[in-house]
């Protein structure tokens, strides 16, 4: 893929928001243990995106 950054940058932002949906859920009472595994997962994913992001930033 020729630009890997922005495709990153997207997933992090898409797990982002999943994670916000679920941890809505979560506050409004209606959720089951599969919602807490998923805000979890995706915000494990989406901080592994940011640090690979910040790792592969390009040095000034």
């Amino acid at each position: 893929m020729p630009n890997q950054r922005i495709f990153r940058i997207l997933l992090a932002i898409a797990c982002f928001v999943f994670a916000g949906v679920k941890g809505w859920q979560i506050i409004q009472g209606e959720y089951e243990w599969m919602d807490i595994f998923f805000l979890i997962a995706f915000l494990g994913f989406g901080i592994m995106y940011v640090v690979l992001l910040n790792k592969n930033k390009p040095q000034e």
